[in-house]
């Protein structure tokens, strides 16, 4: 389990599928499905957006525009909360009301991928004036009943409810663990909406994360984290969810408690690694550490805590959900045989934070070409372009950096790791075009840390060519300057990619509009 947030992804393949499929419908038992009163359909919107997912492996290209719905709640304010996952990559969004079919034009406002949660507002705000918001309700707990709203495409609205029969931590979008409900229903009618909301009495209760139709379980964001959300959105200066940024275990191996010599009566969770310059690393933590309370919460050695509405719960909610970014929480911490406090402010850890980010949404990856070798910092997108099966399918070198990031040390601490992912074909990449994700250590003799550092590093050839000094075969490449120009006028004319510039005064080289003029003996080749 992690405090930190372990975060993998490209959001072009997150977990959108969920709560898709078939326009078709099916017959449902009488008590599970029922009709929603009419004045609910002024608490609900229609969002379209059409968006467009970039290719990680081919970094200069986009997918196919694709457009996908969602059932949007209306909250104070008059914007709509929708998952995020749907707003990701959008290029356009529109609002419609289903009682009067009304649309407007939508904009992102805030959005959160690590929650899966998202605020959309009409570009005219008078679109929202006759629109009434939906109260967030009380957190639910298992055994109470809550109700998924489900639309029609002609706007009625059909609801199915069920029981709650567990509330943990579940798997969010990018591998984000927050308090899910798990609700025994199934969702009898499906109409392509890739947001539904889900009310308890009056309020809303959550919204659906994924549903698993064969058992019939439906996993709900709750409403703690929805809450945490709106309540950060509405200040103005989205801070996103906190971490203590360390990682711990469960202390119920015997084994393990004498070895760190922990006395019996002492239970809590065991500090494998402090993640450097992070809130509990300013704050002391060291590993070895035994957490015995984090605020006013005593923990277990299964590494929960005991909450008044849900029972044993996973101590990471206290931090990710409970606190707020910038809050100060005193952690009692056992060490040397000896309890003392440790106060630990609390941030949100971005994703260009990560040695390999988690994702990169609504911008353009970003890449270099030297010589015809595309360079790129290696991200969880990258890594997820190998398909459902990534995890055994990506080159295993890569994922080691992506499975350990936290625990690198020493030499193989760096800010990014770059990679050279592909070799364009020329005449000039002759003997190393097939060279593919290998990690470049030096350029000219310079370290290389981030994408930024191979600019740098190639202001200055040695002895007036440029050495590339690899992690793997064949460990060193040797370029000469002067043929770099005539190898992009290449690749633009015979591939028409786009060569970003090298130099801050330098200007891309785009296919349609060259910076360099061709050269006569190059330009046929």
């Amino acid at each position: 389990m992690l405090i930190t947030r372990i975060v993998h992804a490209t959001l072009g393949i997150m977990m959108l599928a969920s709560i898709t499929a078939c326009g078709t419908l099916q017959t449902a038992p009488p008590d599970i499905i029922n009709r929603t009163p009419d004045h609910v359909q002024a608490s609900l919107v229609r969002v379209t957006v059409t968006s467009q997912n970039y290719i990680f492996h081919r970094p200069w290209q986009q997918r196919p525009p694709v457009t996908h719905t969602a059932i949007g709640v209306v909250v104070a304010g008059g914007q709509v909360l929708v998952n995020a996952s749907i707003v990701a990559n959008q290029r356009y969004i529109e609002l419609e009301t289903l009682d009067t079919q009304e649309k407007q034009p939508g904009r992102v406002a805030v959005v959160d991928y690590e929650a899966n949660l998202a605020l959309v507002e009409p570009v005219n705000a008078a679109f929202s004036t006759d629109r009434t918001p939906f109260a967030l309700s009380d957190d639910a707990g298992i055994g109470e009943h809550l109700t998924v709203l489900q639309v029609k495409p002609d706007g009625d609205i059909i609801s199915a409810s069920g029981e709650i029969t567990s509330v943990e931590l579940g798997v969010y979008s990018l591998n984000n663990y927050f308090l899910t409900y798990r609700v025994n229903s199934s969702l009898q009618y499906r109409f392509n909406n890739q947001t539904l909301p889900v009310v308890k009495a009056d309020g809303l209760a959550g919204l659906v994360l994924r549903h698993n139709a064969a058992g019939q379980t439906i996993e709900v964001i709750a409403a703690p984290v929805i809450r945490h959300f709106l309540l950060d959105a509405r200040n103005g200066d989205y801070e996103g969810f906190p971490t203590a940024g360390f990682h711990f275990g469960q202390t119920l191996d015997p084994q393990l408690r004498r070895y760190i010599e922990v006395p019996d009566p002492i239970e809590g969770i065991y500090v494998q690694k402090v993640i450097k310059g992070g809130p509990a690393d300013r704050a002391g933590l060291q590993a070895g550490d035994v957490i015995t309370r984090i605020g006013a919460h005593e923990l277990f050695n299964t590494g929960q805590y005991q909450d008044p509405l849900y029972g044993k719960t996973s101590a990471v909610h206290l931090i990710r959900t409970l606190a707020q970014v910038g809050d100060r929480i005193t952690f009692t911490v056992y060490r040397d045989g000896a309890l003392l406090p440790l106060d630990v402010i609390l941030d949100h850890r971005r994703p260009d934070e990560y040695l390999v980010p988690p994702y990169i949404v609504d911008q353009a990856p970003e890449y270099l070409i030297v010589g015809g070798m595309v360079l790129q910092e290696l991200s969880m997108p990258y890594l997820r372009e190998y398909g459902n099966d990534w995890v055994t399918d990506a080159p295993i070198h890569l994922l080691y950096y992506q499975q350990n990031q936290d625990y690198l040390n020493g030499e193989e601490a760096r800010e990014k790791i770059v990679i050279v992912t592909e070799v364009i074909p020329t005449p000039y990449t002759i003997g190393y075009e097939n060279l593919n994700n290998v990690v470049v250590a030096k350029v000219n003799g310079k370290a290389i840390g981030k994408l930024g550092d191979v600019r740098t590093a190639l202001a200055s050839p040695l002895n007036g060519f440029h050495k590339i000094e690899l992690r793997q075969h064949p460990r060193v490449l040797y370029l000469d300057p002067k043929e770099l120009p005539m190898i992009d006028q290449i690749i633009t004319q015979r591939y028409r990619i786009p060569i970003p510039p090298l130099g801050m005064d330098n200007k891309p080289m785009h296919p349609d509009r060259g910076s360099i003029q061709p050269d006569t003996n190059t330009a046929g080749e």
